[in-house]
């Protein structure tokens, strides 16, 4: 009679288990997955990209979430036509003086990465740096 009642109970146990262990994982709030679509206007010109400051940014580096999704704005105000590189990969040249590009990037891998300007092919200085956390 024991070992019927210790069964029946142990059943039970693991019904009532598998009834409120799905909902308790599916309660958990996503961290790396923000849903919203961040938009940065980013000025060009002939001394760099000047990304803007914003909470995460610590002693002037530019640093994000994981999971961030963030679409750069460039507006070149240089004299000269320039491309951007940001995450492997490059804009169009934007005009001199009003020339504009944008790029969606996310950002999913924890990691240091750099951006830069590029003129006639080539790559110029400064080369900034973005860190995803």
């Amino acid at each position: 009679m024991d070992r019927m009642r210790n069964a029946k109970a142990a059943a039970a146990a693991a019904v009532v288990l598998a009834a409120v262990l799905p909902a308790a994982t599916q309660a958990r709030p996503s961290t790396t997955k923000p849903g919203v679509i961040y938009v940065l206007k980013v000025p060009v010109d002939d001394k760099g990209i000047h990304i803007p400051k914003d909470q995460f940014t610590r002693k002037g580096i530019t640093r994000y979430p994981r999971g961030a999704l963030i679409r750069y704005e460039f507006i070149n105000k240089g004299t000269k036509p320039y491309a951007v590189h940001v995450w492997g990969a490059d804009t169009v040249v934007m005009k001199a003086r009003g020339g504009k590009a944008a790029m969606l990037v996310n950002w999913q891998y924890r990691g240091e990465y750099h951006y830069w300007r590029i003129s006639k092919g080539k790559r110029l200085t400064p080369v900034g740096t973005v860190i995803i956390f």
